[in-house]
């Protein structure tokens, strides 16, 4: 009977002490457990300067990709753990900045900007840190020597925004054009592929003027522009700058004579102008809050980001939250969070729906082979965020060229610019 009782006793005591233990380590969230299961994503959005409403607009969408994930559990049982900085548009900055994610804060991943030149040198550092960079916006980081294999590309490159245009302008606008383009990588891009796809359809190019970035005063350019009649004006710009130069022109009287077409616009420039941005003033984008009347995907994103944020998204937030999700589902389809170059070519040839119709990642340079939209202003007719209509939706196969002329830039390194 005393062997028995002290039988219980320690076999009660054993109880205890066991069920003590499960309870402090369900108590310690910082255990080396905890520390296991989650990963590290850091983003760069410009939050100051001339993109600084589409910067937070990436900003948002990307909170709003990792929630969801979170929400379901995170990425093969890896809580997403999220951090983002303002890149102020500025390439030091920029990169100051993504070296402190990665080498101080540990992030495994990275992703975002929305300047071209500066996903360039992301992308280079992505590649020499073997760290996977998504990179949200328009970028020749996938063309010839700049093709890293920690690089993937989420929005069009910016050739494909100008063959998408262009083909529709000169099908139903006119001839003679103009072109006004920011002074930098991305502006010159859209200007090669506007120019090659003027020769290939017999368009006159009377000139361009490049402007600085954050320039507020387009007026001087006006006069050789009005000067040349063209048929229209093409404008390689955005954010604050495509809004002050498309208000001055409007001002001036341009748009009585010629049409103004935007190589990309965004929802903010066009809410903003108001009756400015009229039937006259047309301009192309990756995604439009309007898709949601033709993609199921579309219609649950942009319902979803209006609730959450009070307006629709733009196509910045939408590449984002395309990249941040072919981020997590490419982590999934690997079965690994550590294995980074087997990530990257999960990437490659992944096909998904998510906020248009049918897409997939190009498996020869990563980058996500999508449709481009062109939309007309309602000017005064707009009403809400109800600002533009469709006009066209150029398929993304026809508008990208081959994996091997790309790999050579080819045949835009052959357009010669004008000085």
């Amino acid at each position: 009977m005393q062997q028995l009782r002290f039988f219980c006793k320690t076999g009660f005591l054993t109880l205890l002490v066991g069920l003590i233990s499960v309870a402090l380590l369900a108590a310690l969230p910082t255990s080396a457990l905890a520390q296991q299961k989650t990963i590290k994503y850091g983003t760069m959005h410009p939050l100051t300067g001339a993109y600084a409403v589409l910067g937070l607009d990436q900003q948002r969408a990307t909170e709003m990709a990792v929630e969801e994930w979170n929400a379901k559990g995170g990425v093969l049982g890896h809580k997403i753990i999220w951090l983002h900085r303002d890149d102020e548009l500025k390439g030091n900055v920029a990169i100051r900045r993504v070296k402190e994610l990665v080498e101080e804060e540990k992030c495994d991943f990275i992703g975002g900007t929305l300047s071209g030149s500066i996903s360039l040198a992301m992308n280079e550092f992505a590649c020499k840190t073997k760290t996977p960079y998504m990179a949200y916006c328009m970028s020749d980081m996938v063309l010839g020597a700049d093709q890293c294999e920690y690089g993937a590309a989420f929005m069009v490159l910016p050739y494909s925004a100008s063959l998408a245009v262009s083909q529709y302008a000169f099908k139903n606008v006119g001839k003679k054009w103009y072109s006004i383009t920011a002074d930098y990588r991305w502006g010159h891009s859209l200007l090669e592929g506007w120019i090659w796809q003027s020769q290939q359809m017999g368009g006159q190019f009377l000139g361009n003027v490049y402007v600085p970035l954050g320039t507020t005063d387009f007026s001087t350019y006006f006069a050789k522009i009005m000067a040349a009649k063209p048929d229209f004006i093409v404008m390689n710009n955005l954010g604050a700058d495509q809004t002050a130069a498309i208000k001055q022109a409007v001002e001036l009287g341009l748009t009585k004579n010629m049409k103004i077409i935007c190589t990309k616009t965004a929802q903010s420039t066009i809410k903003e102008l108001g009756p400015a941005y009229n039937e006259n003033v047309m301009g192309g984008m990756t995604f439009y809050w309007k898709l949601s009347s033709k993609y199921k995907g579309a219609k649950t994103f942009v319902d979803k980001f209006m609730k959450k944020y009070g307006s629709p998204p733009e196509q910045d937030g939408e590449s984002a939250y395309v990249a941040s999700n072919l981020l997590f589902m490419a982590i999934e389809k690997a079965g690994t969070v550590t294995d980074k170059k087997k990530i990257m070519s999960a990437l490659e040839g992944l096909k998904y729906e998510l906020t248009k119709g049918p897409e997939y990642v190009r498996a020869c340079d990563r980058q996500r082979v999508q449709s481009y939209v062109l939309v007309k202003g309602k000017g005064a007719k707009a009403k809400g965020w109800d600002i533009a209509d469709i006009v066209a939706e150029i398929p993304g196969d026809s508008i990208i060229m081959s994996c091997e002329d790309n790999a050579k830039k080819l045949p835009f390194i052959n357009v010669k610019l004008p000085k």
